[in-house]
């Protein structure tokens, strides 16, 4: 005779069901973008001038420290950024008063900026392609997600906040 008294398994507790790790789509971007413009055909957007440069790595690294500032919340708060984490708390303040979603904002403008810096068109394409990438595959299932786990709470801040900018 057997026994039926499994004991019961645990159910791991998860965040979004996203389709990818969001830093990818930058690192993929970036990397992409200069393999196609060093090794393929440069696709200048305009006359080439040291002020783009200047401007462009600007904002790239403005963006990556706004980026850094918003992981520095996370972290404050001993929460993991990472979309497929368990969230336990919701972030209304520092960045996300302007944006749901600063760090792949962030994302998006340093590729864009790189563009500018570097005077290829690559670099805008990749940011073109990321941004439904990053909308489809992470931001609205963290939507999801959030919505579920906070309720009304997110839904009010979903109706104050854009989702971009």
């Amino acid at each position: 005779m057997s026994d039926n008294t499994d004991p019961i398994k645990p159910v791991k507790a998860q965040g979004a069901r996203t389709s990818f790790f969001p830093p990818y789509a930058l690192m993929i971007g970036l990397v992409a973008s200069s393999i196609l413009d060093s090794f393929l055909i440069h696709l200048p957007i305009f006359e080439g001038n040291v002020i783009f440069l200047i401007i462009g790595l600007t904002i790239a690294v403005s963006s990556f420290l706004i980026a850094i500032y918003t992981l520095k919340i996370f972290s404050d708060n001993e929460e993991n950024p990472h979309p497929k984490s368990v969230q336990h708390q919701l972030f209304v303040g520092g960045t996300f008063k302007y944006s749901r979603n600063p760090i792949y904002l962030a994302m998006i403008i340093i590729l864009l900026s790189c563009g500018l810096a570097f005077n290829s068109l690559w670099y805008v394409v990749s940011a073109i392609i990321s941004f439904p990438l990053l909308t489809y595959g992470v931001i609205i299932p963290e939507e999801k997600y959030l919505e579920k786990e906070f309720g009304n709470v997110y839904l009010d801040y979903k109706k104050s906040t854009r989702r971009w900018l």
